[in-house]
């Protein structure tokens, strides 16, 4: 069986969609109270504000925005991984969503 090939643009556009739902679901608690001294809190407004960048670089001809977003958000993943890899196996699996995401479109940008 081939792969189905014109799903492809409709498979970015979810990964985009479904990167800025999971991060609002995600740290919205963490959103809730603006603590800008709050570690989490900057990560929580880092994340955020690189996925809805994210999002936006899609409708863009040039990849230049979905990129430096994706950049932005794997290296504040990576960090963030950096700090809760003390919490175990289960602090590095729920950011593999994101650095996973960020690395595709770091990767392939709006192509």
């Amino acid at each position: 069986m081939k792969p189905f090939k014109s799903g492809i643009v409709l498979s970015k556009w979810l990964l985009r969609i479904t990167l800025v739902l999971y991060l609002i679901a995600y740290y919205h608690g963490t959103l809730v109270y603006l603590d800008f001294r709050d570690v989490s809190f900057v990560f929580a407004l880092i994340y955020i504000i690189a996925a809805v960048a994210l999002l936006i670089g899609g409708f863009r001809k040039k990849d230049n925005i979905t990129v430096y977003s994706a950049l932005l958000l794997l290296i504040a993943v990576a960090f963030n991984i950096y700090l809760d890899v003390a919490d175990g196996i289960y602090g590095v699996i729920t950011h593999l969503l994101p650095l996973s995401i960020a690395f595709f479109f770091l990767t392939n940008g709006n192509k």
